[in-house]
């Protein structure tokens, strides 16, 4: 049987708080099946660094440390895997995470990308990665290639 694959992106983190929803339960119900859900460090080191440059949100600040928080209370419940890869040196952070998509892919697992982000969710349609995001504020959606 197929593993089925989660990548948790940098903004999907902060979604507990900022839209209340608790997507890893809808995800795991939506998906039927033993879902594990991974998180980059380099996803990871991408909020911080954002964290760091913008010292006066506060209100990042605390979706950020929610977000993190949220990850850590449910990370046996929900099979959460903290990956310490992060990106070449001539990458972006998009690019690591289609690469990594593509590469667990051809690893025979079932691999869907969790991003709110417009630009690399049409980039991961064009390498035929499956999608999930967030509609109207309040609904997990899913999109298969």
């Amino acid at each position: 049987m197929q593993e089925i694959l989660v990548i948790i992106d940098a903004n999907f983190i902060i979604l507990p708080y900022q839209f209340k929803i608790n997507y890893l339960e809808e995800i795991e119900h939506k998906l039927q099946g033993k879902v594990k859900f991974i998180v980059f460090k380099q996803v990871v080191d991408e909020l911080k660094a954002k964290r760091e440059r913008e010292k006066k949100a506060n209100k990042f600040f605390l979706l950020l440390n929610s977000g993190l928080s949220y990850l850590e209370k449910y990370k046996s419940e929900y099979s959460i895997i903290f990956d310490p890869s992060i990106k070449d040196h001539d990458e972006t952070s998009d690019e690591f995470l289609l690469r990594k998509c593509i590469d667990l892919r051809n690893r025979g697992n079932l691999v869907y990308l969790a991003t709110c982000d417009k630009e690399l969710k049409k980039n991961a349609k064009s390498h035929r990665i499956n999608r999930i995001f967030i509609r109207q504020k309040k609904m997990i959606s899913i999109e298969r290639a």
